[in-house]
Parts: structure tokens; sequence; C-alpha cells
């Protein structure tokens, strides 16, 4: 485990892996954005929603907290659990994510919160369908018809769930020197750093955490 994934600091973004991680570094250096915070990978989603609440209640909180969280199934059903989580504060949560990225101000004896649900805070999906977004179109089509037919010719084995891991991955599969992780796919280019998605997250991060 790099120690970079876990930056324990006045303000902070808890990710839940270490693939998370990689990908806002290599996104925040593609856009420069200010080093203001540190970045913890908590190791699930649960961990997450658990460190954050850890967060909180510490007499010493952190002044921002972040939290980036794959929608997974259900963007309403991923936003509720936070809002559950979060009902004995006084936050006032948004009926829906925001677009742009949810902020929500701190109040008197309680820090400053930021959500980002990938892959955009408006469908259901996880960090693969975010960096879908950042492959080149054509290719990526390309891809989902390739792992489209190795699912009719039954050669495949992961999960149904698990269908946005496959297509990227395969995306992957056919870059300069392939396979790499996301973070550096998007470091060397093979995901496009400067779509709209890309630059509407960063912005997030630097509004929550300026």
């Amino acid at each position: 485990m790099s120690d970079i994934c876990k930056k324990d600091s006045d303000k902070i973004l808890l990710v839940e892996g270490i693939d998370d991680c990689h990908v806002v570094m290599a996104l925040c250096a593609a856009h420069q954005v200010p080093e203001t915070f540190g970045i913890y990978e908590c190791g699930g989603d649960t961990k997450v929603l658990k460190r954050l609440n850890a967060l909180i209640v510490r007499p010493e909180y952190p002044q921002v907290i972040g939290v980036m969280l794959d929608a997974d199934t259900s963007i309403e059903g991923r936003w509720a659990n936070i809002k559950s989580k979060l009902s004995h504060y006084s936050y006032k949560l948004p009926d829906i994510p925001d677009i742009y990225g949810t902020i929500v101000e701190s109040l008197p004896d309680k820090p400053k919160l930021g959500f980002w649900l990938m892959p955009n805070n408006q469908n259901s999906g996880k960090l693969e369908d975010f960096c879908a977004e950042l492959a080149e179109p054509t290719a990526l089509a390309f891809a989902r018809e390739c792992i489209a037919e190795a699912q009719v010719n039954k050669v495949t084995t992961f999960k149904p769930l698990d269908i946005s891991k496959a297509v990227i991955h395969t995306y992957l599969a056919w870059q300069d020197e392939p396979g790499r992780p996301m973070g550096q796919a998007i470091t060397k280019q093979a995901l496009r750093p400067n779509t709209d998605i890309a630059r509407r997250y960063t912005n997030w991060l630097t509004r929550l955490f300026m």
C-alpha cells in the first residue's frame, strides 16, 4: 500500500480503493489542481462512510472532508444511504446530488463536506464508467462489441456488475504498453484527462478544497 494514498490531513478526500486514489492524482496533475488536500484510501465503500463518520465526530475534526464513492447499481440508493448516515447531524443535504459535485457548507462545530458519486452524479456506475468517458470513443465502442461477442461465445466469467471493468481493461490492453492501471493511463494520455467529465470533477475538487 502506497503511503501517498493514506494521507490523514486537515483537508482530506476519502476514496474506496487504490485505483481511485491514482486516478484522482493523475487528474489533479493534468489539471494542476492545488495540492491543498490529502487522499485516504479506505478499502471499500462501507469503510468510506465509516471513516467519514469517525472524522466528523473527532474532537479535532478536519476542516474539509471530500467523499468519492461509486454509485454502483443505484444513484438514488447510494445518495439515500449517505443522507441516512448523516441524518443525526444538522447538515442540509440536497434531495439529489449536484451534477457538478455536491458541496455542503460547514456547521459551527462540524467540517465542510463534499460528495462525488461515480461516474457523474447522475447515473449508476463506478470508477470504470467514469474512466470510460475519458477513452477514445471509437476504440471504446469496439471494446464493448468485443466483450459482448465474448459473452455470446461464453468465454467470460466476470459478474454482470463488472462489465464496465471488463470493457475499460480491454480498451487499455490495446494501448501503448498494454494493461496500464487507469491512473497511469491518464498520465500517458491513453485516457484523455481533458474531457468534460474530467474537468467537472477537478473543478469540484478545487471548489471543495480551496
